[in-house]
């Protein structure tokens, strides 16, 4: 998923400006550190997002997520980022921006194999014999980008 940093810095200042609950207020900074550092693959889902921080551990964050924080009944930057993508894509469509299409279309081949592997289902049967029995090939790189940019909008769907 292609962010614009600034806006979603704006998004995120608005955001913090109409709550007073500090913890929030926390978990937004946590949120916007982690997409500004790069280092957060973010997979924008039909029922919120998923996202795989720095450690390496995925998330799937709507109302709910598998963090700690959420379990401990705290809260988390993966809701906030949740949230705040929510915002930020209202933001865009207010301002006539990109489609998830037209977004998956400008992602480059790494980016989309990256989301396609982080947003996969744990429910769904595994990915290499999803590939096999579909395309005949078992890995995500031997897919030409266009498949690659298929299975990703049907993940999302």
């Amino acid at each position: 998923m292609a962010i614009n940093i600034e806006k979603f810095k704006a998004v995120a200042e608005t955001a913090k400006a109409k709550i007073n609950d500090k913890h929030w207020q926390n978990a937004i900074d946590k949120a916007v550190a982690g997409v500004v550092s790069g280092w957060w693959v973010i997979t924008e889902l039909a029922d919120g997002v998923m996202v795989t921080t720095e450690t390496g551990h995925t998330y799937h964050a709507n109302g709910s997520c598998q963090c700690r924080a959420f379990e401990l009944g705290q809260p988390c930057k993966h809701r906030a980022l949740a949230r705040l993508i929510d915002l930020y894509n209202e933001a865009e469509t207010a301002a006539g921006a990109v489609s998830l299409a037209d977004d998956v279309a400008a992602t480059p081949r790494r980016a989309l194999i990256c989301e396609i592997k982080a947003a996969w289902p744990k429910t769904w049967p595994p990915i290499y014999s999803e590939l096999l029995a579909r395309f005949g090939k078992s890995d995500l790189d031997m897919l030409d980008d266009d498949c690659l940019r298929r299975v990703r909008l049907a993940i999302a769907a």
